[in-house]
Parts: structure tokens; sequence; C-alpha cells
């Protein structure tokens, strides 16, 4: 894939995707009485959540040289298929019941993965340019 193309597919179907199931209600997709439509979009949602990342670094690495952009796109090539099925695999809700307790829900787990995307791509690419300027 092409930088131009990681941007539009990025932004276009990632972004506005999670935009538009999180406001479902409010757009229309959902009648506002009915909870349960609303509350599965929000489900959803929570696995597009990392197409805003994936928009913001795709943007960074536009202006990059191209082997810096393929090092970060060869990370994200299994990092978001991998997150979004763990984003899937997540319990609906958190904890409840007796016994131990777990406080992780699907919210949790895209925020975390995303932020992890984050971390990780920001110091790829900042690797990577260093690395790139040296020789």
């Amino acid at each position: 894939m092409t930088k131009k193309n990681i941007v539009l597919f990025s932004a276009l179907v990632g972004t506005i995707t999670f935009f538009l199931l999180i406001f479902s209600s409010e757009i229309g997709l959902c009648p506002r009485n009915i909870g349960t439509c609303s509350q599965s979009y929000d489900a959803t949602a929570t696995n597009f959540f990392l197409f805003l990342p994936i928009l913001f670094f795709s943007l960074i690495t536009y202006k990059l040289r191209e082997e810096t952009f393929r090092a970060w796109l060869h990370f994200a090539y299994w990092w978001v298929p991998l997150s979004m099925f763990l984003t899937l695999i997540t319990p609906e809700s958190r904890g409840g019941g007796f016994g131990p307790q777990i406080s992780w829900g699907k919210e949790d787990t895209a925020f975390v993965f995303s932020g992890l995307f984050a971390i990780i791509s920001l110091i790829l690419i900042i690797y990577k340019s260093i690395k790139l300027r040296g020789k």
C-alpha cells in the first residue's frame, strides 16, 4: 500500500466508521428510545477506535522517508489485527458476581492497545528517522 492509500483508508473507512457508530443515535441510525441498538453500535465502534491513531501516524509518516514509512507500516500490519482480535474476545462488561473481580472491558482493551500502538509507533518512527539520517 502507498502512503496516500493508508491515509485515505484510515480516514475514510476507519475513522468515519468509528464516528458513525459512536453517534448512531444522534445521526438517526438507531431510534433514540432503543438503547440496545446504540449499545451494539458502541460495542462495534470500539474495534474501530484504533483507526484514530493510525490516521494520526499515517499523516506523520506521509512526509518522512519511504524506509521509515515501510517500517511503521510493517509494524501496523500485524498490530492492528491483533488489537482488534483481542478487543473482540474481551468480555463486554467489567467484573461482577462473586470471586476475583476482573475490572477490564472492551473499551479498556481498545484504549490500552491504541495507546500502546501510539507509543510504539512514535518510538519506531523516531528510531528509524535517526538511524536513516546517520547513513
